[in-house]
């Protein structure tokens, strides 16, 4: 969402990184819902076509690639949807992933026209308000784990190298997948891993920028922490020291 929406409303918020389990991958992360652009009333335009739009994203054939972005209605009751799974799931645990944000978002934001939920799978998001193809950071959010690097300074130049190349990587995907993982060594004890994605309606310039915008926390969020995230709207990164990754 355009930090001229939401970004009034939220900037930032600091979370503790925790080890995934099966539970909790059913667990949002953290969801928005936003005044900024009008709530709807029941049995309005809006209503009606957001609640026949998300039921569909997770059965569009463009899910099994992970990402699907769709529109519905006209006017003040047209619906702009957006979702996007990690790019290591499996097509069958995304369209899990999608149905359970689909419940909880509309649940959790029952009539706003605008909001957003992050899972550790997926991300869905929709609007009254055309975003697609738009590289849009804000609202953002980080979490770190409270482990320390041994060597803090050399933990974060092999960090930033790392997820440096692999923005690069996933900038140069196409319009199906923006996608890297990789790691690197820090020290004998500590081999980082890590993955960056970028929604792939973003250009290769779009998709660098972002994921700049993001690296450009780590001194803030993560600073010689053994494990983080930067997530936003358009883009993500998440790194550990063992491989979290399929």
């Amino acid at each position: 969402m355009a930090s001229s929406k939401l970004l009034f409303f939220f900037c930032f918020i600091v979370l503790h990184l925790v080890a995934l389990t099966t539970a909790q991958q059913n667990t949002p992360l953290l969801h928005l819902c936003s005044d900024e652009n009008g709530t709807f009333t029941r049995s309005s335009p809006y209503q009606v076509n957001l609640n026949r739009l998300l039921p569909s994203l997770s059965t569009k054939t463009s899910i099994n690639y992970g990402f699907v972005n769709a529109s519905k209605g006209v006017n003040s009751g047209r619906v702009n949807a957006m979702a996007l799974c990690r790019g290591d799931v499996k097509p069958a645990t995304c369209r899990g992933c999608i149905n359970n944000s689909t419940r909880e978002l509309r649940k959790s934001c029952p009539n706003q026209k605008e909001a957003i939920i992050w899972y550790d799978y997926c991300m869905l998001r929709y609007s009254n308000r055309y975003f697609f193809r738009n590289m849009e950071f804000g609202p953002y959010f980080w979490a770190y784990g409270m482990q320390k690097a041994s060597n803090a300074r050399t933990f974060n130049r092999v960090l930033q190298i790392l997820l440096n190349s692999l923005r690069n990587k996933a900038a140069s995907g196409d319009s199906h997948l923006k996608f890297a993982t990789g790691n690197a060594t820090a020290s004998k004890s500590e081999t980082i891993h890590a993955l960056v994605q970028c929604t792939p309606d973003l250009s290769k310039q779009q998709c660098r920028e972002c994921l700049s915008n993001a690296t450009a926390l780590l001194p803030k969020c993560c600073d010689g922490k053994r494990g983080g995230r930067v997530v936003a709207p358009s883009c993500n990164f998440r790194y550990e020291i063992g491989r979290f990754y399929k």
